[in-house]
């Protein structure tokens, strides 16, 4: 019998839809353009900590929303 998408681990519609939500705000923070290198980042990161346990949009949004500080020129 076939495993369903779900049983694999694969992300389920809840999941996706918070990943979203957190992209958006995250780009949104960060001043990013969702087609940018910086969000391709966010995104990449957003995966990891969901894939080891960080599930609470809130503390997500926290991890990957802050706004880097540009360096200062010399």
């Amino acid at each position: 019998m076939s495993k369903s998408v779900y049983d694999r681990g694969l992300l389920k519609p809840a999941d996706i839809a918070r990943l979203q939500r957190v992209f958006d705000e995250a780009c949104l923070r960060r001043e990013a353009r969702p087609d940018s290198p910086e969000a391709r980042e966010i995104a990449l990161n957003l995966l990891a900590l969901h894939n080891a346990g960080m599930v609470d949009e809130e503390m997500l949004t926290d991890a990957v929303g802050f706004r880097r500080l540009e360096p200062k020129s010399a």
